[in-house]
């Protein structure tokens, strides 16, 4: 039910951004991707009873991606849709369905995700020094490179199973939706009047820890690294 509720969620976004872009005259791009999903290590979290007459503490263990045999080059499909703001910024939002898996030490992971999130952003380089250094003249429909930075809010709907290594026993499960911040530096390839191309690493913080498949306090941390197509509408 919820990840049919994330999707509505998508359509209802790109309807909008197809609206606003005829409304308002903007400029409007939609086009398709792929990413790699990875699962960062954050570290050992230290977990402390709070009981008094059997006080104990414990290191819980934080799974990262491409880290032994349970483990795989994990790739994710996007949809995409970026809205003209002004000449040097934008409002980008994303769908992206996927798996990512983790490992460390005696466990890993599996978790089948749903993201939806939408950025701001924003060209680096001034006009002037755009049109000196990128690309050759204003009117120019060829090739230039535009680097941008981006910042976002989102939700990540999760559906994970943790085990154990030595003999495959899925030990615990978990599935929910969380908000998400990313944080993106990329650069926009302009191949004509039509066509564009993306290339991005984004950080995204999701604010449950039950992403890897068990529950826990603090944030999971993630990389998506995406290349996508886009064509102009």
């Amino acid at each position: 039910m919820q990840i049919f509720k994330l999707r509505n969620v998508t359509l209802f976004s790109v309807c909008f951004f197809i609206f606003s872009a005829q409304a308002q005259k903007r400029a409007l791009s939609v086009g398709f991707g792929i990413s790699h999903l990875y699962d960062l290590n954050e570290g050992a979290l230290l977990l402390k009873s709070k009981s008094a007459t059997n006080p104990y503490s414990v290191s819980d263990i934080d799974l990262k991606g491409l880290n032994g045999s349970n483990t795989q080059f994990d790739l994710g499909y996007d949809v995409i849709a970026e809205l003209s703001v002004n000449k040097n910024q934008s409002i980008v939002a994303s769908y992206t369905n996927g798996t990512v898996t983790a490992q460390q030490d005696n466990q890993y992971s599996s978790s089948k995700l749903n993201l939806v999130n939408v950025c701001l952003r924003q060209y680096l380089m001034p006009k002037k020094m755009q049109r000196q250094y990128l690309q050759p003249a204003k009117d120019y429909d060829g090739f230039y490179v535009r680097p941008f930075a981006e910042i976002g809010v989102g939700l990540t709907n999760y559906n994970a199973n943790r085990y154990f290594v030595k003999d495959q026993g899925l030990f615990c499960k978990t599935s929910g939706t969380t908000f998400s911040n990313t944080v993106s530096l990329g650069c926009l390839f302009h191949i004509n009047s039509k066509i564009k191309f993306s290339a991005a690493p984004n950080f995204i913080i999701n604010y449950s820890d039950a992403v890897d498949g068990y529950k826990n306090k603090g944030a999971d941390i993630m990389m998506s690294s995406t290349i996508g197509i886009l064509f102009n509408l």
